[in-house]
């Protein structure tokens, strides 16, 4: 199986900072895998996740990415393999709260060339409405401003948004943080079932750890991360 996120000795503090506040010797992350990453809050967690995103960068070779060494490409690179490779689904949904649901959806290929040549111009919609439809969206909320779904609704947007077009990886930052239990089970589901579908890799962050038994594969920030040792 082939690896699409890989870590080795990463390091990592914020400038002025006296410690690192990440200290990860070797993380691997195959193709199609379901991960979840455990940990309090403010442990590294979102830090991390910008680190995989190439939104920060590393020293060299120290996180790569389908194969990209993030510290190596360029800031328009890095944003470039973001826009076309990872789907993010984001605590707060990021929606355009007076488009419709499928509009929103269709808008993550906007500035993803990768991810829009996946698709034809005819089918953009079409795929858009089949994942909404997929993730329990009926045609008419699929019509409707983002801003008059519910909670659960909108989170299920985000998600079809972050899986259009096919990317490699999506990361999910604390996405049920606002669902009850019923609600958060059956999204992880429906998540899974997408993910599965396209063979995308899907690293699920979260400090509940009540989810854990969810993943087939759980990892705890704390347990890999020598900086909270060595403090």
């Amino acid at each position: 199986m082939s690896t699409c996120v890989e870590l080795k000795q990463l390091e990592f503090r914020w400038p002025g900072a006296q410690s690192a506040l990440l200290s990860i010797p070797e993380l691997t992350l195959a193709r199609g895998e379901r991960v979840i990453l455990r940990g309090a809050s403010g442990s590294g967690k979102s830090t991390l996740l910008s680190l995989i995103a190439g939104i920060h960068t590393a020293g060299p070779r120290q996180v790569q990415v389908l194969g990209h060494d993030l510290a190596q490409l360029s800031q328009h690179q890095r944003d470039r393999l973001r826009a076309n490779e990872i789907g993010y689904i984001f605590q707060q949904f990021n929606l355009l709260p007076y488009l419709s649901a499928v509009a929103n959806v269709t808008m993550a290929c906007q500035f993803a060339p990768a991810r829009r040549a996946r698709l034809a111009d005819a089918d953009r919609e079409a795929s858009a409405r089949q994942l909404l439809t997929r993730l329990g969206l009926t045609y008419a909320q699929q019509q409707q401003p983002a801003q008059q779904l519910s909670v659960g609704q909108q989170q299920r947007v985000a998600a079809a948004r972050a899986l259009l077009g096919s990317p490699a990886l999506i990361i999910a930052d604390e996405p049920t943080s606002a669902l009850d239990q019923g609600h958060r089970d059956e999204f992880i589901k429906l998540l899974f079932e997408a993910c599965d579908a396209q063979q995308t890799t899907l690293l699920f962050v979260t400090h509940d750890a009540t989810l854990v038994p969810l993943f087939p594969r759980a990892i705890e920030l704390d347990e890999i991360n020598q900086a909270v040792t060595n403090v």
